[in-house]
C-alpha cells in the first residue's frame, strides 16, 4: 500500500529503537523497523547509520528500561542485581542476549560500568579484577539466557536421542529457574571472594 502525501511522520530515536526492540533484536530488518513506522526505509539512515548502530542504540534503550542496583550495596549483592537486570532485559526483549553479545556498548552500559568498577575498586578489587568481575557477571547472565532459549527449542522438536541429551536437563532447576546460572554464579562469587576476603 502506498502512502499517502503530506507531511512525513515525525522520527525520534527512541522511536526508532522502540521499534527495533519490538521488532525482536536478533532478526529485525530495516525495512522491518521503517514499516513498523509508517515510513520509508532509507529514510532511517538519516538517524542510524547501518544496522549496528540501530542494534547499539536499540540496547541503550533497553539498558535504559530496566531498573539496575546503585553502586553503593555490598559487592556480593551488587552483582546478583546487575544480573538480575541483565534477566530482566533478556526475559523483556527476546534476542536481545545474542545481539547483546556482537553489538558495540551503548553509552549507558559505560555510564553503568563506570559506577559499578568504581564501587567494587573501593571494598578491594583492583580496577582490573572489578571491571572482569562485572563483565563475567553480565557475559554469564547472557549466555546462559542463551542456552536455556536453545534448551527449550530443542524440547520442542523431535530428534532421535532427544531424550538421552536432554534428560540433565529436565527438572526445574533449568527449565524455570534459569538453567544452571544461579549456581555458576555462585561459583564465581567464590572465586571472586578469593580477591577481596583474605
Amino acid at each position: 500500500m502506498d502512502r499517502k502525501p503530506g507531511r512525513p511522520r515525525s522520527l525520534t530515536l527512541e522511536g526508532i529503537a522502540d521499534a527495533a526492540l519490538a521488532e525482536g533484536l536478533a532478526t529485525f530488518s530495516m525495512p522491518g523497523v521503517a514499516r513498523r513506522l509508517g515510513v520509508g526505509h532509507s529514510g532511517l539512515y538519516r538517524y542510524v547509520a547501518d544496522r549496528d548502530a540501530l542494534v547499539t542504540l536499540a540496547l541503550g534503550r533497553a539498558v535504559a528500561a530496566v531498573s539496575w542496583p546503585t553502586a553503593d550495596l555490598p559487592w556480593r549483592e551488587l552483582l546478583r542485581q546487575v544480573a538480575e537486570s541483565v534477566w530482566t532485559m533478556c526475559d523483556t526483549y527476546p534476542g536481545l542476549d545474542g545481539a547483546a553479545l556482537a553489538a558495540a556498548s551503548p553509552p549507558t552500559v559505560v555510564d553503568l560500568t563506570r559506577g559499578y568498577v568504581e564501587s567494587l575498586t573501593s571494598v578491594g578489587f583492583s580496577p582490573e579484577d572489578a571491571a572482569i568481575a562485572l563483565d563475567s557477571v553480565v557475559t554469564l547472565a547472557i549466555t546462559s539466557s542463551i542456552t536455556v532459549t536453545r534448551l527449550r527449542e530443542l524440547e520442542q522438536l523431535d530428534w532421535v536421542g532427544k531424550d538421552a541429551v536432554l534428560s540433565p536437563y529436565a527438572h526445574d532447576a533449568v527449565w524455570t529457574g534459569r538453567g544452571w546460572f544461579d549456581r555458576k554464579f555462585e561459583l564465581l562469587l567464590l572465586g571472586l571472594a578469593t580477591l577481596v576476603e583474605s
